[in-house]
């Protein structure tokens, strides 16, 4: 369990008691020998019970309100380090797809069957809007996203979960590769997880957007900047980095708010269920082309 509150008195205790009880979240007070109280709940409740903690607080700016031990509702990134096992074993498994098709001699015909285009979206191939997320075109373009997803998806999911952060994740960059396939009528296929690593610049750019510390449009410009940053080369999808960081933008205002107050342990290994069910649909969709 998560100490939020230490030493506090007991009718302190009971007023923030009274306060997550009302959200349906369990506080335990924890008597010292002092004859003090510390309160604990459950580390999946602590977004919840903060942001309802901070809204009284705000609402009763006359009750004397003790400091809390545990984050605010809105984390800061530097306390979530870049180290997530779910972004690292989503870096390791495009690097193991990439190996295996350039081992077996699969490359091309997978990425005719995977590669996304306007032009297979206009024959109803969406699956290729997430299949094309997983496929890249030699070992720098692979080691580029895989560096990328380390650095800005680990934060991600450190502060949402490695379930829920990868959903928001792959929700984010499928809308990205849908709207910038969207908006012209080549047939040039496009591949790669940088969609995906501009998607998660924007989630967390959305998620500190909300944090009251910050000027909303300061994360946001930030964002745009990295952004600009990361889309140059001969070959980078410009369309397909600036769709991805405002899909994430648009997921995050959506999902972070109701995240933060209907979040539960259950949801964790549910939303990872269902990143890989989706993920193996889009791939399974695709069969049919790798047929000889």
């Amino acid at each position: 369990m998560k100490r939020l509150f230490t030493g506090i008195n007991r009718n302190t205790a009971n007023l923030i008691l009274t306060v997550l009880a009302s959200q349906a979240i369990e506080g335990v007070p924890e008597k010292k020998a002092s004859g003090r109280y510390d309160i604990l709940i459950q580390k999946t409740d602590q977004d919840r019970a903060q942001y309802h903690l901070d809204q009284y607080a705000r609402e009763n700016p006359q009750q004397p309100w003790p400091r809390s031990e545990g984050f605010p509702v809105y984390p800061p990134l530097s306390a979530a380090l870049f180290l997530s096992p779910a972004a690292l074993a989503a870096a390791l498994v495009i690097a193991l797809i990439h190996y295996y098709l350039e081992t077996s001699g699969t490359w091309s015909q997978t990425l005719f069957a995977y590669g996304i285009s306007p032009y297979f979206l206009g024959q109803g191939e969406t699956f290729r809007a997430i299949t094309a997320l997983f496929l890249h075109s030699d070992a720098g373009h692979v080691m580029g996203n895989m560096a990328g997803l380390i650095l800005l998806a680990g934060p991600l999911t450190r502060v949402t979960g490695p379930g829920t952060g990868l959903f928001f994740l792959l929700a984010a960059a499928t809308s990205g590769n849908l709207l910038a396939n969207s908006f012209s009528m080549d047939t040039r296929l496009s591949i790669g997880a940088s969609t995906a690593v501009m998607a998660a610049a924007g989630l967390l750019a959305a998620r500190q957007a909300l944090n009251k510390r910050f000027r909303f449009w300061q994360p946001l410009a930030a964002g745009l900047i990295l952004t600009a940053l990361f889309s140059h080369g001969p070959r980078t999808d410009i369309s397909a980095h600036l769709f991805g960081f405002l899909a994430g933008v648009g997921t995050g205002g959506i999902f972070f708010p109701l995240f933060c107050v209907w979040h539960r342990p259950w949801m964790e290994p549910f939303a990872l269920g269902l990143t890989l069910l989706i993920s193996g649909a889009a791939l399974y969709a695709g069969l049919p082309r790798l047929s000889p």
